[in-house]
């Protein structure tokens, strides 16, 4: 069996690096503005600060909002529960050991064979995923989120892949190593991760990804420049990513920290939005800049990897070693938990990361008071993203990393949101 897992492995790579040797396929771009942005330009800045988010918004498209919804919460589950079912079947019936044994016949170095079967493990992890996440990228594509055709996300889903399961390969080598030499090994784990989360912040808007990257040209630009030096961010560029080509959803997000510090804006942003409609989204930003939540959030999710791999570590200690068994093969058992950790874990990262967005919101408009840009700023977005304005109770625990569209529009323009 470790024999055709390590065949199978080769030539899922092979076909990796070939996909990815030939990716660029065509893909049509997604037209803004539309008839939904000409909709909400049509709304008078009276309604918008008067009325509730519920009446703002489009109703057809809020029932399509509640169709992704419910069409997804099931994909990401089960996406995360194939993943942990898959490496723990991987372990229990021995393959786990059987790989492990393969690797020391086939290679001397413990770092080489650490490697590798850390890496093999996340592609166990990554293929049975596979179904749920092509699922869940064809709910997005039959309503109409993105454009992008199969093989194109499928490029995206192999380089995700390999990408994964290289830092996968490198973390298992580090750990074991760390393991061998002290007792303490935990300690110097944790420091790793909190430096790796401090560098992985820093060097974020250098990776590589799939999107082109602009500097910020036209009509926009002289206002967006004055924005950033009332706000005392000057030096900070602003970019333009074409995402129209994969999704007619506007996006806006802000990226490293210190001297790599920059806000990026999707094409789309630039093309729909009115102008004091961009200036509270990158006020937006500028908010989360200005409280440091870049480089907080990078911390957060490293106390989260910590604390969950103390927890799975701490429930595979617990579970009867198999006859085969070594540190190295239960790599499979501890990472089974830790898909399981996460799905606990999951509210309480996604209520860390909502509490960020109020306060942002408050910055910009401070920075711009532009209450009716603000308003209409969310209400194009629930439009456009297919966003729930009062999304039930499980989607808001487990998934929604922002709060509820209704209450910031109440937040903003002083009504009740109008949900039930």
């Amino acid at each position: 069996m470790a024999r055709i897992f390590l065949r199978n492995a080769r030539l899922l790579l092979a076909a990796m690096l070939l996909s990815l040797a030939v990716a660029g396929v065509a893909q049509a771009a997604i037209v803004r503005p539309n008839g939904l942005d000409r909709r909400v330009d049509a709304i008078p800045n009276a309604a918008m600060l008067s009325s509730p988010g519920t009446a703002l918004v489009d109703a057809p498209r809020q029932e399509a909002a509640n169709r992704l919804v419910n069409w997804t919460i099931p994909g990401e589950v089960a996406s995360v529960l194939a993943s942990a079912a898959a490496l723990f079947y991987f372990w229990n019936a021995g393959w786990a050991a059987a790989l492990r044994d393969r690797l020391r016949r086939r290679f001397r170095s413990d770092t080489l064979i650490r490697f590798s079967f850390g890496f093999a493990l996340a592609l166990v992890a990554k293929l049975a995923a596979l179904v749920p996440d092509f699922y869940l990228y064809r709910v997005n594509r039959v309503l109409g989120i993105f454009t992008q055709l199969t093989p194109g996300w499928l490029d995206e889903w192999m380089l995700t892949t390999l990408a994964t399961a290289i830092a996968a390969g490198i973390a298992a080598a580090a750990v074991l190593w760390l393991v061998d030499r002290t007792p303490q090994w935990y300690i110097y784990t944790a420091v790793a991760i909190v430096l790796v989360a401090v560098g992985a912040a820093y060097v974020a808007p250098s990776l590589p990804g799939f999107a082109h990257y602009v500097p910020l040209e036209g009509a926009a630009k002289a206002p967006l420049e004055a924005l950033l030096r009332r706000a005392g961010y000057a030096g900070v560029p602003i970019l333009v990513e074409d995402r129209s080509l994969r999704t007619g959803v506007e996006t806006a997000a802000v990226r490293g920290i210190g001297p790599s510090r920059q806000i990026v804006i999707s094409d789309n942003l630039i093309a729909a939005d009115s102008p004091g409609e961009v200036e509270f989204v990158v006020a937006h930003q500028l908010g989360h800049l200005s409280h440091g939540d870049v480089l907080r959030v990078y911390l957060w999710r490293a106390f989260l990897l910590m604390a969950g791999v103390a927890v799975a570590i701490s429930i595979a200690d617990r579970v009867r070693f198999r006859r085969d068994d070594d540190p190295l093969s239960r790599l499979s058992l501890v990472g089974a938990l830790l898909a399981c950790v996460y799905l606990i874990a999951s509210p309480i990262d996604a209520a860390v990361l909502r509490h960020t967005e109020p306060p942002a919101d408050a910055y910009a408009l401070s920075m711009t008071g532009n209450r009716a840009a603000a308003v209409r700023s969310l209400v194009r977005s629930a439009d456009q993203q297919l966003t729930e304005i009062c999304p039930d109770v499980v989607a808001r625990v487990f998934f929604d990393v922002t709060p509820p569209l209704g209450a910031r529009i109440a937040a903003i323009n002083g009504v009740p949101n109008g949900c039930p």
